[in-house]
């Protein structure tokens, strides 16, 4: 069977559901600021992915990336997930990228979450 390729709504999705599985299973609940830090890091983590790639990050690829993570973060938490919750993730993932750190930074959060 051929496998076919994950588009990045695929990964998002199973980024995020292993992220907040993670967390869960680390201390049995998730903050909306946790949802924002995690949602933040993996946006960033994306761009800056795509730009190792690329060398370039279009407007239309952000757009994509912070769609699909205002999508997940829509259904899965509904209601508690406000307009002002996916703007702060907009602002938090640029901000990220802007840190020369950010490489590590990102490693450390992910393994933080990802040990249990």
């Amino acid at each position: 069977m051929e496998e076919k390729e994950l588009t990045i709504r695929d990964i998002i999705y199973r980024d995020m559901d292993t992220l907040i599985s993670a967390k869960l299973q680390n201390n049995g609940n998730i903050s909306m600021d946790d949802l924002i830090d995690i949602s933040s890091y993996l946006a960033a983590s994306l761009f800056r992915t795509r730009w190792q790639q690329k060398g370039e990050l279009s407007q239309e690829e952000v757009n994509v990336v912070l769609g699909n993570i205002g999508d997940f973060c829509h259904e899965h938490f509904g209601e508690y997930f406000s307009q002002n919750d996916f703007d702060k993730i907009v602002k938090i993932s640029q901000l990220l990228l802007q840190k020369p750190t950010f490489d590590d930074e990102s490693k450390e959060y992910f393994e933080n979450i990802l040990k249990s």
